[in-house]
This record gives C-alpha cells, structure tokens and sequence, in this order.
C-alpha cells in the first residue's frame, strides 16, 4: 500500500499534537528508545478505554489490502434467511465500495488505532509520542484524522496507556460523594469522564514538562529564559507531586526516564532552598518549597546532594531554622486551640480577618481548568527531612549531652535506624492527603473532613524521636536574636508509645472536650491510670463499638479519643489525647507522674505512610502566647516505613538509654568514600515488588519498594563542625513577641550524660572553602552581640 500523495502546498503543515513553542518535546530523549514500530497488530481496546474504538466501527471492507493486517477486514457473519416465493425480479444491490487505495482513505477510527499503537508498546505501556511524527507528516489528510485538536480521544486513549490513571478515578469517586454531601454550598462538581479532552489535556501538559525539565538540567538553573520562570517552576512542582501521589508504577519511570527527575530536583534545591538560606532574615516558607520538600520526600530523592562533608553542613544549615525557629512557622491548617471547624456558617460570605486563620489554598492547572488545593505543609516536611539527615550524618549535627536512644539487643547492632527506609510508595497510601488538601483550605468555611476519617490509623505501638533546643538560647530566638537559630545546640531524644483509639458519640457543642487544651481538652487530674481508663470508657460519653449502626442523630457526631502509656528516658508517661476531625490534627497531653518534666502538649498530623510529624510545647505558657516547642516525629510498628528489625509491641521493646549523642556507627559521621554516599535512582533499579505487606507480613497487593536504604561507614579522620562555626546571617529587628517564662532552665534536659564525641573539623579542599566564603558574605559586625 503507498501513502497518500502530498497535495501540493506553499505551506508545511503544522503539528498540532503539541504547542509550537515546545514542539521539540517530542523529540525522543536520549534516554528513550529509538527501536522501529512493531506491526501492526488486530488489538481492538476494551470497553473500559476504547471510547468510540470497537470492532463494529473498524470493519469498512471485506477485501484484503495488502500490507494491512487481515483481521481489519471482517466479514460479516453468516445469516440463515428465508427464501422469497414470489416471482417478481429483486431490487439492485449497491455495489460494493472499493478498498482503500492509500493509507489516507482509511476511516478516521482506524487511523486513530494505527496512531495509538505506533506509540504504545506490546505490553501496553505508551512511550514517547515522537513516533508519532512520520505518521503526522505523511499528509494533511492524516495530520487532520489524528492530531490533537481534531482527535482528542485518541490523546486520552494514550494518557491511559502511559500514566496511571487509577488514583483520578477513585479520588474523583470519593470527591463526587463528598461533593454531594455539601449540596447547596454552591459547589459544582467536575465531570472527569464526560470530556476526552480533559485527559488529552494533561497528557499534552505531561509531555511538555519533561522536555521543560530537561532544559533545566542542562542549563542546570531553574530561571531559562523562553522556557522556564518562577511561576512556570511552581506550575511543574504541582504536577510532579500529582505524579508522584497517583503514581502505581507508571508515572515513576515517567519522571526518571523522560524527566531526568533526580538531577533536576537537585538544581531546584541549589537554585532556590539553598540561595534563599544565604538571604539575610529567616528564610521564607511558601508554596512551591512545600511541593519541592514533599516530592523529594515521596521519591526518596531527598537523599540528594550529600555527596560531600561541604553539602552535608550546607543541609544542615538551610534546614536549622525551620526545625528551631518554632515561633516563625506554623505547622497546621488551623490554629491548634480550636475545637471545633470551620468556623462560619456554610452560606458565610464575609468574616473579620484573621491573620492565623487564611486560607492556604493555592491556584493550579490541570485538565484545562484552573483549581486551589492546600499544598501539604512545608516544615513538617521539613522536619521530616531533618531527622532522616540526622540518622545518616548524626555525628555532624553537635548534639549537646542528654540524648538518648532505644536499646537495642547485641544482634541489632549497627543495624538501621528508624528512618532509614525509604520507599516509593503506590497511589492508595497518598489518598487520605489528597482528601484533606482538598476540603481543609479554610478554616472559615472548608468542610473538612468526616468525623472518623483516621479511625484505626493511631491505634498500636509508636516508635519516635523528638528535638529539644537549649532553652536560654530558645528564649534569644523568641525575642528576635536570630544567632541563635544557628549556634544554639539541641539534644534528640526517644520515645516509644502504646495508644488505643476509643470512638464516642458527643454532641457537637462538646466536640473536643470541655476541659482546657492544654490538657488535650480533658480535666487536669492528678491520678494518671485512673484517667487512662476513664477515656477508654468514654469520658461520660457513649461509646461507640459498631460504626455501622451508629447513625448521627441531629446535632451528634463522633469523636475519636486516644489514650495509652509513653516511655523516654525521663521514665513512663500517661497519655491522653483525641482527633480534631477537621483535619485530622492529633493533640496528646503528654503527663510524667514522678518527675519535674511535669505535662507536655504534642499536636501532628498523620502524614503519608504513617508518619506521625508536628510539635510538642510546654503547658507551663498560655495556649494563645509563643512557648517552649520543638520537632517530633513518630513511625508506627506496621506500618510501610517502620523498620522490619524492631519490636513491633511495647512489651517487647528493651526501653530507651540515656548515652549522650547518638551513635555513630554505621549511620554515622559522612563517609569520605562518595561512592558509599546514597546510590542514585536510575529508572531500571527505582521499583521492585515485594510481596510483603507494610508490616513485614503476607500482602494481597504488592507495594512498590526502592532499596536505596543508606548504610554509611565512618571514614577515618572525618570530624564535625560545632555549633559555634557555623555561619550566621545578619539578624533581624527584634520580634514584638511575648516571652513567657517557661519550665525552670534545670528542667530541659535529664540527668548529666557522656559528653558529645563531636570533634572540629578542618576541611582543606577547595570547595569546602569557596562554600564557607560564600555564607559568611552575609555576616556582619552585629552578629557578634
């Protein structure tokens, strides 16, 4: 069969399958193969994508064409008809139409079909839309049948085939019913399948992006004149994070083949987190830093650019005042006093401003529609992060004396830490956070979410460490002295933790309790046990043990209440707590019996894969003003990052020790061997089944796992940099801040420790200085005060 002849034109046609502005996006990237189509073969799409494609519409001629599969030309099955007695002559039969002559007189289903498997594989995975390109030069006839704007099913069809598709369809699901339940908020809800054109959209958008990152690997800045800006970088991170929380298999090789993602998350880190910490004030927390933490996060790249002692302090010093400058940040979607939310009446229009209650939603694109979503939280990202690089580089952080660890039995030593794992992980685990991004945008008037949305989730053994600063140097940084941030030291501690979930039914005046939140909304008793077994009995309400047949009455809803035992170094610890079912936000009244540590306050939220992050704060400062706080964050045992190698039950833990700073065994001191730093994450080694579930155990489903955890060796000779010689940047006007007068100084820390092993480190190498030279150009005369 020949192609079609070329009419004669003045005018090349143009491609319409993408903008002309990044037509060369589909070029094929060095990366992708370059391999010849496969033949044609008779695979006819399944209901479930075929769309207008079924076997009815391709069969237009009974003669073979050579060069054409024979299965495309099907004849009509065989009909048993009756056989007319009368005699008179039968009408003429059309006669028949005359096969196709060239490849432009095929109908425009069966060009469609030619198209869609000259980019999808044999396994039916769809690769780069380049191999599109002969086929849309052939003729304009063609380039008409099968280019974007005239075929957009055809462009969905290929989306399917090359992202997973299968998060969309059940978030999409879940938010039509959520939807439906908030009728007359003047809502609309978004038909996702009614329109081909949508999914054809993204798969346009997709395409484009890859060719754009690329570009910005090259140039090796995110700022490329023509091709990418700021407000283009935040429009990427939103579809990376999109990809990355529907990814199920596809979606990952996507940002590692075509993307170039590891190299290209790396330039963002340089060019933005890392140029933002050298300006002189606290660091800005925004938007596009929250999907940039969290996509490195989700992909296990925030191993990244650790390649040297010099990189390592530089993370460390970009990341410190997120973690210590507690009182510059905040770290939920509402403030954590509020019992109840929203706030206003679903049909509020106005309301007085209120600066600790705006909205956190940000605008984005996609299916050819502006949305707003609450983009996850920066610093507990952040955080996040920062216990990871303490694990891997511990021995460079300067702990100050009063750490503490978990005992560990002689066979375990040396084994890894509680957040060494890292895992790519599938779709579904990334669903409670999408939900929650989507109706927890405004304190005022967001629905947010049901009443038992985390039920189930809190429930067993916890496993965690918490962050306490030197507490003069915290009262500095309230007041304004931003030195502090950077030279004050902090010790880690462990903690493990047993909490048992109890549902009650309450009615919603009483919804998060009647008793100070300090307290976690319960009365301030002394009888710690006593309490313990009067939450788990309900705390004076109903409790609820079948969910199924506990309908809401008017004006009830359900509450989730948490109760349990803590143990740290400072001893046991009764627990109480409860769910703001908001958001999801988990405040526990931490409270030691026999010793001056007295009652803490922890509030978090549950986070992908079961990370509990957030802050703890003293009870001693009033719940409106700045108190004492730092970090914590928990793995519970079971869960897809819990390490498979620690008890998994509080009675079998040995408890926790107090050695001074951690151990620098093999998650030690920075080796000096690079090639021992984290592995990279090249597309063919990023995902693995395993048929284990999250909890060690037999799983129905498989869960997509990335073994890049990191075992460093300590390199001889190799130090750490002390408080003291890190670099400062200029500090800022003193804060119009109350500093209360928090727990007795004596009161921050146990009993005496070792002594920290940290040593000075003289870094000779060319690089280390020129870095060093580079922070310091934003010290000035007024830090030495």
């Amino acid at each position: 069969m020949t192609a079609c002849p070329r009419r004669p034109s003045t005018n090349t046609p143009s491609l319409n399958l993408l903008s002309s502005s990044s037509s060369s996006s589909l070029s094929r990237s060095p990366s992708s193969s370059t391999s010849a189509p496969t033949p044609l073969k008779p695979v006819f799409a399944s209901p479930h994508t075929a769309g207008p494609y079924t076997s009815s519409t391709l069969a237009t001629a009974n003669t073979p064409v050579p060069g054409v599969p024979s299965s495309i030309h099907h004849s009509p099955p065989e009909m048993t008809t009756t056989i007319a007695t009368d005699t008179n002559p039968s009408p003429a039969r059309p006669k028949a139409s005359a096969p196709p002559r060239t490849l432009s007189d095929f109908p425009r289903n069966v060009l469609g079909e030619i198209a869609y498997h000259l980019v999808v594989d044999d396994q039916g995975v769809g690769q780069h839309p380049s191999a599109l390109l002969p086929l849309l030069l052939t003729c304009r006839t063609i380039h008409d049948a099968i280019s974007f704007d005239d075929h957009p099913a055809l462009y969905n069809r290929l989306f399917r085939a090359t992202f997973d598709h299968a998060a969309l369809t059940r978030r999409y699901l879940w938010m039509k019913a959520h939807m439906a339940n908030t009728a007359g908020r003047g809502q609309k809800t978004f038909d996702l399948f009614a329109d081909p054109r949508a999914w054809a959209t993204d798969y346009k958008t997709r395409w484009e992006q890859s060719w754009r990152m690329r570009q910005v690997v090259k140039h090796a800045k995110i700022e490329v004149p023509g091709i990418c800006d700021k407000e283009q970088l935040t429009a990427d991170l939103w579809n990376v994070w999109f990809l990355l929380t529907e990814n199920d298999g596809k979606n990952i090789n996507f940002l590692a083949e075509q993307c170039h993602f590891q190299a290209w998350i790396v330039v963002y880190y340089k060019e933005d987190m890392l140029k933002d910490s050298l300006v002189p004030g606290y660091p800005q927390e925004s938007g596009h830093k929250a999907l940039g933490i969290w996509c490195a996060l989700l992909s296990g790249t925030d191993l990244s650019a650790e390649q040297t002692p010099a990189e390592v302090d530089e993370k460390i010093f970009i990341m410190r005042p997120y973690v210590f400058a507690c009182a510059k940040y905040e770290v939920t979607y509402a403030p954590w006093h509020h019992r109840r939310l929203p706030l206003c009446d679903p049909t509020c229009k106005e309301h007085e401003p209120d600066v600790t209650m705006r909205s956190k939603a940000m605008p984005y694109k996609r299916f050819g529609y502006t949305w707003r979503r609450a983009p996850p939280h920066f610093v507990l990202g952040a955080y996040l992060v920062f216990l990871r690089l303490l694990e891997r580089h511990s021995g460079r952080m300067g702990f100050k004396p009063g750490s503490s660890t978990f005992t560990r039995a002689p066979a375990d030593a040396g084994s890894p830490g509680l957040y060494s794992t890292t895992r790519i992980m599938p779709s579904i685990y990334h669903d409670r956070e999408w939900q929650r991004n989507s109706v927890c945008q405004d304190p005022h008037t967001s629905p947010g979410l049901t009443a038992l949305a985390f039920r189930g989730e809190l429930e067993g053994y916890w496993r965690g460490k918490f962050l306490f600063y030197d507490f003069d140097m915290y009262r500095q940084i309230l007041a304004g002295h931003i030195r502090g941030v950077y030279t004050g030291t902090f010790a880690e501690q462990a903690i493990e933790m047993d909490i048992k979930e109890t549902v009650v039914r309450v009615r919603m005046e009483d919804l998060g309790g009647k008793g100070s939140m300090l307290c976690a909304g319960f009365d301030d008793k002394e009888d710690g046990e006593a309490e313990i077994k009067w939450v788990q009995e309900g705390y004076g309400n109903e409790v609820i043990r079948d969910l199924e047949q506990a309908a809401d009455e008017e004006g009830w809803t359900k509450e989730i209440l948490l109760s349990g035992r803590a143990r740290t170094s400072w001893g046991w610890a009764t627990v109480r707590g409860r769910v703001r079912s908001w958001d999801g936000l988990v405040t526990l009244a931490i409270a030691y019996s026999r010793h001056v540590m007295g009652r803490w306050l922890w509030r978090g939220y549950l986070h992908t894969g079961g990370n509990f992050i957030g802050r703890w704060r003293d009870t001693f400062t009033s719940e409106h003003l700045r108190g004492y706080e730092g970090a914590f964050g928990m793995v519970r045992a079971g869960d897809i990052f819990y390490p498979a190698h620690f008890p998994t039950r509080l009675e079998d833990s040995l408890g926790v020790d107090v050695s001074g700073a951690p151990p620098t065994g093999p998650l030690g001191p920075l080796a000096t061997d690079v090639a021992q730093v984290a592995p990279a994450l090249p597309s063919s080694a990023l995902l693995s089944r395993s048929p284990a579930g999250p909890g060690g155990g037999t799983s129905s489903s498989a869960r997509l796992d990335v073994d890049v955890d990191v075992h460093v060796g300590a390199g001889p000779g190799v130090g750490v940099v002390t408080a003291s010689s890190i670099p400062v940047p200029v500090p800022v006007a003193t804060a119009d801040v109350i500093v209360s007068e928090g727990p007795e100084e004596g009161a921050t820390a146990p009993a005496p420790a070792p002594a920290s092993r940290n040593r000075e480190i003289e870094s000779g190498s060319e690089g280390d200085e020129q870095r060093s030279a580079k922070r310091a150009r934003v010290i000035t005369a007024d830090d030495e005060e």
